[in-house]
């Protein structure tokens, strides 16, 4: 009723302060009071038995959406433009994950062959002068990212919630049911009829028993880590007129990753190996940094983002790791922040405007599915009957800008020096948005079933918000119709992908052919 206030279903209070005889071992459950179980403590055997407990059922939803980076985002507008009950969760502050909490700001794919949300997103981040869509990679502003992924989803009905990690899946048998979620609110459940992995580590999906390799699959190592930082007060006139005025060879060779269209408003600068030997030698630079990489440039307001601290040998879904790595990666950033400062002109009057809030992990664990997506597969073109995505980015065969065995970028590392990228397609079958062992489950982004040369390929945040708008509208009509992602027919997929604006590939084709 208007002017009155419900009562919850469910109060649940775990005290805070168990010292204290007054709240120990005691729940409230609307009003009255229960006697829990002490924890059982074997510290001889290295762990601890925690009492059973009930968690409060706080949702029921039609899609859960594990994860707000690029794929989770891609994926909850997909699944509620398909007319899913959607809720999203994700562990920060704000929503874009990648693009906004590591300011991993640039994405390496022309507006023209964008498809779907992305390109959607991209468009409207134009119209807020938020993105500079003129040439053959995008840099945006995060902030307005950040902004624009609230405004799209809640006009979609999408129910967000931040500051909540997901803790456990839900199981009935295989089948996922829902998740465990913990936050300020203390533990709670969420019922759901389809999930998605958007998480970028396959967190829910390795624990609810799904098949998956970790980094490289014959000696499981895994890409660097990187902390970014970005910089302000930078005459980026100056900057650029300096590296017009540099040999050739001190940059990359590549066109679109060392860009100086000031008439654009377009600038990425990548490179200054002369720079970086000189101060790697005096001891200025880590031994990790053999280049200095400037992108997400805005030109008008004398800002750019530095992509350059590099840790390597880090198991990005190890607590430990992480925490050791992102202190190492700020160490490196203090170096290059002085180093900038002292050789590059145009950066005598910078400033340091913010830095990553999370550290930014480039590979972990990758689900396996019935089908497996190679780069001999994408090299090669291949089509599929069950495609539900074609994608482009700038790339090329046996480049790999962050490869787990270090020296990136320096002068025994030719392909990154000297190699040109190009504009690719490749499409994606759907097959590998599924997991094996687990029902109710699609993944998106980092967590398909590709190899790690394929994840090169796939892991950039534009093909993220295409395949989490994939899975995001599988799950929905799995959800709408009680059934799983896995026993979808691929052509009801592909027909609601088409009609949200997505590209399929050839297999658009066969469609058209039905229907005549």
């Amino acid at each position: 009723m208007s002017g009155s206030r419900m009562k919850p279903r469910f109060a649940v209070f775990i005290p805070a302060f168990r010292h204290n005889p007054a709240y120990r071992n005691t729940m409230h459950f609307e009003g009255t009071k229960e006697m829990l179980e002490p924890t059982e403590i074997r510290r001889e055997q290295g762990f601890i038995l925690e009492p059973a407990r009930k968690i409060p059922i706080v949702r029921d939803v039609d899609v859960l959406v594990c994860g707000g980076g690029p794929a989770g985002v891609g994926a909850a507008l997909g699944a509620a433009r398909t007319g899913a009950k959607t809720m999203l969760i994700e562990r920060n502050a704000f929503l874009g994950g990648a693009a906004t909490a590591v300011i991993m700001n640039t994405w390496n794919v022309p507006i023209s062959h964008m498809t779907g949300v992305a390109r959607e997103i991209t468009l409207k981040l134009a119209e807020r002068s938020g993105a500079v869509i003129a040439g053959p990679t995008v840099p945006f502003d995060p902030e307005a990212l950040k902004e624009l992924s609230v405004d799209l989803l809640k006009q979609a009905g999408v129910e967000i919630l931040n500051y909540t990690w997901v803790v456990d899946p839900i199981m009935e048998g295989r089948r996922i049911r829902g998740a465990v979620i913990q936050n300020k609110s203390g533990r709670q459940a969420i019922l759901a009829r389809a999930v998605v992995d958007a998480t970028g580590d396959a967190d829910i999906a390795a624990a609810a028993g799904a098949e998956y390799v970790m980094g490289r699959e014959k000696d499981h190592k895994m890409r660097p880590v990187s902390v970014l930082f970005r910089m302000g007060g930078v005459d980026v006139r100056r900057a650029v007129e300096y590296c017009r005025s540099c040999p050739a060879e001190n940059f990359t060779a590549d066109r679109n990753f060392h860009i100086l269209d000031l008439d654009k408003g377009l600038v990425r600068m990548s490179g200054f190996f002369d720079i970086a030997d000189k101060a790697r030698a005096a001891g200025e630079l880590p031994e990790e940094i053999h280049y200095i990489r400037f992108e997400g440039v805005d030109v008008k307001r004398g800002i750019v983002t530095v992509n350059n601290s590099r840790v390597y040998g880090v198991d990005g879904t190890n607590a430990w790791d992480i925490t050791r790595a992102d202190i190492e990666a700020r160490l490196q950033n203090r170096k290059l922040y002085a180093v900038i400062k002292k050789y590059i002109p145009g950066f005598e009057n910078a400033f340091v405007v913010d830095s990553s809030a999370n550290i930014g992990v480039r590979e972990t664990r990758r689900a396996r599915g019935s089908q497996l997506l190679s780069e001999e597969d994408i090299l090669a073109n291949r089509t599929y009957p069950d495609s539900v995505a074609k994608v482009w980015r700038h790339h090329a065969a046996g480049r790999d800008w962050h490869s787990p065995d270090g020296s990136e970028g320096s002068a025994q590392n030719l392909v990154y020096r000297t190699l040109q990228t190009d504009l690719n397609w490749f499409e994606m079958p759907w097959a590998i948005f599924v997991p094996n062992n687990v029902e109710g489950l699609a993944v998106a982004g980092r967590v398909l079933s590709v190899t790690h040369e394929a994840d090169m390929w796939t892991r950039g945040q534009y093909c993220c918000l295409v395949t989490g708008q994939v899975a995001g509208t599988a799950a929905a009509l799995a959800a709408l119709r009680n059934s799983s992602p896995r026993a979808l027919d691929v052509s009801t997929l592909q027909r609601a992908l088409v009609a949200q604006g997505v590209d399929i590939g050839e297999a658009r084709k066969n469609l058209v052919a039905e229907v005549a």
